[in-house]
């Protein structure tokens, strides 16, 4: 067997070990996802990525990389090796991004979600959520399989910063919230466990925008075993009045 299939065969078989296919239930008492206000980014082909507007996710639109159960409303992202980078990254990812951008000192945004980690990828890592701005990403949350822990990445230009912000429970159950406020207040909540941060300094320059992810972290082999899919239950964003 050539390196190429061997290493292949080798991400089918962690990938597999991680899957995880039970379908996800309800996790709290919020209303279902609502894809209206998201657009969706996903591959095309090997090199090149799709948007679908959220007018044609509200069609009943599905992909290998996106679908919504039409019973109860649960969003499915799943994305794997072979999908092309987005934006310079070197890991692949579906995203569900906020249709409208914003700038952290003139609003408060809201971002609150549900999630059950279906399949873990080969490294154990999945990027479940993020602010997100044109020039990278300023909040990252990081599942971690090998901890049952999830992360918080605070992006500051070049440096990046990491805590520790809650557990994920033995079912593979995530809720979440990122809150930002115009004072520079960064409020994360994972699993009822609240950290207060403040905004990077990098983040006062640029829009920014929510995002609600199904993503690796670092190089991955292009195969399709590699995956990672997440199913979100509930997922809103708010921008209240100051």
């Amino acid at each position: 067997m050539s390196l190429p299939r061997l290493l292949c065969a080798t991400c089918l078989t962690l990938a597999l070990a991680g899957t995880a296919l039970v379908p996800a239930s309800a996790m709290d008492t919020r209303s279902p996802p609502q894809a209206g206000g998201f657009t969706l980014q996903e591959p095309q082909a090997r090199l090149k990525l799709r948007l679908v507007p959220s007018t044609t996710l509200a069609t009943g639109y599905h992909s290998p990389f996106y679908q919504q159960n039409p019973a109860t409303g649960a969003l499915t992202l799943r994305t794997d090796g072979l999908q092309p980078s987005i934006r310079g990254q070197t890991a692949p990812a579906t995203v569900l991004r906020e249709g409208t951008a914003w700038y952290f000192q003139q609003t408060p945004a809201d971002m609150n979600a549900s999630l059950h980690i279906d399949t873990w990828p080969s490294d154990q890592r999945v990027i479940i959520g993020r602010i997100q701005s044109p020039h990278g990403p300023v909040v990252e949350l990081v599942a971690n399989g090998h901890r049952s822990q999830v992360t918080v990445t605070v992006h500051d230009g070049s440096s990046t910063h990491n805590i520790v912000a809650g557990t994920i429970y033995p079912d593979r159950n995530v809720s979440y919230a990122i809150s930002s406020r115009p004072n520079g207040t960064l409020v994360v909540v994972v699993n009822g466990s609240r950290s207060v941060l403040a905004m990077p300094a990098a983040a006062t320059a640029p829009v920014m925008w929510f995002e609600a992810v199904a993503g690796q972290t670092g190089w991955h082999m292009p195969c399709h075993g590699d995956m990672a899919q997440v199913t979100f239950t509930s997922l809103e964003v708010r921008h209240p009045a100051q």
